[in-house]
């Protein structure tokens, strides 16, 4: 009786197996060096700190004035605030609604992200005055009861244009405005 020698059949499948896996191996190794190499290269936005204020820088002043005693009614005095870069922003907002549903805020946000706030405002509750902790917010007021105002200070944005609101539940599809810092 004659056997079959299936040991070189074998050891060819195997040496078939281990150059697929390495090939494999070796192409995953090339794409993550290529990811982290491109990640490496990318310049990172340097972040804006609203607190950080120039001592030098001028100071510009704005009242922003809350109008309105009902949801059809409510809106900002202003729909659009311009400043000059490297400045400094006093910012006042005055409650001026009389009926005590109508609780107002400034919230400074990144231009395309007011829905995005807005959705996040609601699931951030009174407990956090309706300002969603998010880095599209870049600066806010506390809620203002009507015929209370609050101040705010801080450090004008990089040029560009943004976009203010108020996160009261319902408040921003009305109260909101362009910032321009040119």
């Amino acid at each position: 009786m004659k056997t079959k020698n299936y040991l070189p059949g074998l050891i060819l499948f195997l040496c078939f197996i281990i150059l697929v896996s390495c090939g494999e191996e070796k192409k995953e190794t090339t794409n993550d060096t290529e990811t982290s190499g491109s990640n490496f290269l990318k310049e990172e936005k340097p972040a804006y700190d609203p607190k950080a204020i120039d001592a030098n820088a001028p100071v510009i002043e704005i009242t922003l004035k809350t109008l309105g005693n009902t949801m059809a009614e409510m809106s900002y005095d202003q729909a659009e605030l311009r400043i000059k870069a490297g400045s400094t922003v006093k910012l006042t907002l005055i409650n001026g609604s009389k009926d005590s549903s109508m609780q107002h805020n400034f919230v400074l946000i990144e231009k395309d992200a007011m829905q995005r706030v807005a959705d996040e405002s609601v699931k951030a509750g009174i407990a956090n005055q309706f300002v969603p902790n998010l880095d599209e917010v870049l600066i806010a007021t506390k809620m203002t009861m009507p015929g209370e105002k609050t101040t705010i200070t801080f450090a004008a944005p990089p040029v560009g244009e943004y976009k203010f609101m108020c996160t009261y539940p319902g408040h921003y599809s009305k109260m909101n405005g362009k910032f321009l810092v040119e």
